[in-house]
């Protein structure tokens, strides 16, 4: 019932012009936007540096894409994982760690393929299939492993909620 009395007054709100509400992005092909602010790389093991909580039941990830503002300048490994919020549920890994930090320089972009199991992919210009392949994730919260404190890094996520009420939101 608060989510619905949200919504109402998000619409209420937006009819009356106030600017008081912000709304997510929306693409209707990669869904709700979810952006998590440039922020430096720090060493974390598994479940990794907590960036997205994903509450109130499951979505679509359609989409993740790091931009580097600060160049990692060295050998440095990244992979995602989801904590979930059930305490029986084991950490599930969305991709192989991967060296972003040799290649990668400022202004590349970093993106998951969303195949399990699969490398990430950093380079000038870099192709989201993810989109083709949505990673079906259930409420957690997704980490970041990190094996060096090198770089900067800004995130983009996209989703589609999948249960009603489901969400996704960053985590400063």
């Amino acid at each position: 019932m608060a989510t619905n009395q949200a919504l109402v007054e998000a619409i209420y709100a937006i009819l009356r012009g106030s600017d008081a509400v912000a709304l997510p992005a929306y693409n209707p092909l990669l869904g709700l936007q979810v952006v998590r602010a440039a922020d430096a790389l720090v060493i974390t093991v598994s479940p990794g540096d907590p960036y997205f909580t994903v509450a109130g039941g499951m979505v679509a990830i359609t989409s993740l894409v790091g931009y580097i503002t600060v160049a990692p300048g060295g050998a440095n490994t990244l992979s995602f994982e989801l904590n979930p919020t059930v305490a029986a549920g084991a950490n599930v890994v969305f991709c192989t760690p991967t060296d972003v930090g040799t290649t990668g320089v400022e202004g590349d972009v970093i993106t998951m393929d969303g195949l399990p199991g699969s490398a990430l992919v950093c380079a000038h210009r870099a192709t989201n299939p993810s989109f083709l392949r949505p990673v079906i994730c259930a409420p957690g919260v997704i980490g970041c492993v990190i094996t060096a404190a090198l770089g900067t890094v800004r995130w983009v996520l996209h989703y589609f909620p999948i249960d009603a009420g489901a969400t996704v939101v960053a985590i400063p």
